[in-house]
């Protein structure tokens, strides 16, 4: 379940700079260092929230972007609409010593997904779509998700209301959500998880102060799909997240 915070984290902090930096030529390599302090609890049962700091880097050279656990390289762009590969480490999973919950079950690993995501600019918003595969057989699913953010200018920031659907394939909730035969016990009993949607709503905020830094504000809110609020392993509704970081951009 750390790792999963791992990733929220990175991924979160790591977009601040390349925003900033994008400001430069498109092929300059841009570099920015920063971390983040992140709260979250991921829903499971007896173990509660967790908060951590977490270092945050990002490169960037033309339509290729390293974001933490996270990698893209726009192929199609105009001025309203972009395309890119992406791929990213799914950093969700745990161990047995992550909770008692867990104890005499299979560790559940990360894995590598990659797909395409497409972004829309519009008057009224932003529009996103992303579908990604697992590539590596670990948990071998898929998730697509569609957003819609509405960013506000401020003085000196931005601020972006948004909303989200993901659909999470059975492969890929029953993996991290399931409980197999060879698990169950009297107080965990088998469960094998269908197919999710989840939704998120957020807020997302960046806060510019001169050419150099920058600082992050998030706060989000996961509500489960009844199949996973379901899971012997889940005691709560749905998942959230608040996050301050910081971006020194080079």
């Amino acid at each position: 379940m750390k790792l999963s915070i791992l990733a929220l984290a990175s991924t979160s902090v790591i977009a601040i700079s390349t925003a900033a930096i994008g400001q430069e030529q498109d092929e300059e390599l841009r570099f920015g260092l920063g971390g983040a302090v992140v709260t979250q609890d991921e829903g499971y049962k007896d173990v509660g929230s967790e908060t951590q700091f977490v270092p945050a880097i990002a490169i960037e050279y033309g339509d290729f972007r390293l974001l933490g656990p996270y990698a893209s390289y726009t192929f199609f762009k105009t001025d309203s609409f972009e395309l890119a590969a992406t791929g990213m480490l799914r950093l969700d999973g745990y161990e047995q010593a992550d909770g008692d919950i867990f104890k005499g079950m299979e560790d559940r690993d990360m894995s590598f997904d990659f797909g395409l995501e497409a972004e829309i600019d519009t008057d009224f918003g932003e529009f996103g779509l992303k579908y990604t595969q697992d590539v590596t057989n670990t948990h071998e699913g898929y998730e697509a998700t569609l957003s819609y953010g509405l960013p506000i200018t401020v003085e000196k920031g931005r601020i972006v209301p948004y909303i989200a659907a993901s659909y999470a394939s059975e492969d890929l909730t029953n993996y991290y959500y399931g409980v197999k035969a060879n698990e169950a016990t009297a107080d965990r009993t088998f469960y094998q998880v269908d197919s999710a949607t989840n939704f998120e709503v957020g807020v997302s905020s960046d806060w510019f102060f001169g050419q150099n830094h920058m600082i992050k504000a998030d706060i989000s809110y996961t509500s489960f799909d009844s199949s996973i609020k379901d899971s012997p392993l889940v005691d709560k509704s749905g998942t959230f997240q608040v996050l301050l970081g910081y971006v020194y951009v080079f």
